[in-house]
């Protein structure tokens, strides 16, 4: 098995707890100051292992600046989406990530759309279906055009990121890559805080070690997914694919962290995730 894949895997393995950790961390403390500590730990945290980070040309600055631009605003879009519409109903339309990503990696980038792809693709995408319908109960409500628009936009931009990682990285290394989207990042979500004059209250944060496991699982799965984007052999179509293991991982975390129920049903209908990714891989 090549690197750039078990790296993705990783990644996906990453992703999982850093999901459940920040789920588990916005008990105590809000959104808002989840989103600006956890970054700014996990910048932090990259400094030291940090290399040539001047030694960048300013073009691929802007670019990384603007990916950063990106997922602050794809977030946010998403936000607005998941709190005006059924969680069912956001589930499925949140698939379409897959989709774009899919398109953008095969019209941009260029790469092969295979049989093995579309096919596996296919499978997965049915297998998160079936699982979001296991684990949401709520029928769909008839909800405004507008806001599945937002949403399938925040997912064209989420899309957008990891076409801009996978050609940044053509000319600068993972970790300086790593080092510059941090840093904007925490910048662009302090600036949130003081835009909207949120106050963080620093000692139930200091007492939230979620925190710091969302931090370390954010630098520790996005340093795998950088450096497997370097490998010029891999493939963003196929890494798309590979990064919903995390699911899997989500389903059983779900269970152990927050007691979420039907284990069973969700874990049978995620084999169609595995298979679909298996086929992928051929």
């Amino acid at each position: 098995m090549q690197s750039w894949i078990v790296y993705t895997m990783i990644y996906g393995i990453c992703n999982g707890i850093f999901q459940c950790a920040k789920k588990k961390s916005l008990e105590k403390n809000s959104i808002y100051e989840v989103l600006a500590i956890f970054s700014l730990i996990s910048f932090l945290l990259s400094v030291p292992t940090s290399e040539n980070i001047l030694n960048v040309e300013i073009n691929n600055i802007i670019m990384i600046f603007f990916k950063s631009l990106v997922i602050v605003i794809a977030w946010l879009l998403g936000l607005y989406a998941i709190s005006r519409m059924p969680i069912s109903l956001y589930s499925v339309v949140n698939l379409s990530k897959i989709i774009f990503s899919i398109m953008m990696s095969t019209i941009i980038l260029g790469e092969k759309l295979t049989l093995s792809i579309i096919l596996g693709a296919s499978i997965i995408i049915l297998g998160l279906i079936l699982v979001n319908k296991v684990s949401n109960t709520n029928e769909y409500k008839e909800t405004d055009f507008k806001i599945i628009l937002i949403l399938l936009i925040s997912c064209f931009f989420n899309s957008i990121s990891a076409i801009i990682d996978k050609e940044v990285l053509k000319y600068i290394t993972a970790t300086q890559l790593q080092f510059w989207f941090l840093f904007f990042l925490t910048c662009n979500y302090w600036l949130i805080i003081i835009f909207k004059k949120r106050k963080i209250n620093f000692k139930v944060v200091k007492k939230n070690y979620w925190i710091i496991i969302t931090a370390i699982a954010l630098i520790l799965g996005d340093r795998f997914l950088f450096i497997a984007n370097e490998n010029p052999e891999s493939k963003v179509s196929i890494m798309t694919l590979i990064k919903q293991i995390s699911v899997i991982e989500g389903i059983i975390l779900g269970k152990i962290f927050f007691k979420e129920k039907n284990i069973v049903k969700k874990l049978s209908c995620s084999i169609l995730i595995i298979f679909g990714i298996m086929i992928t891989l051929l």
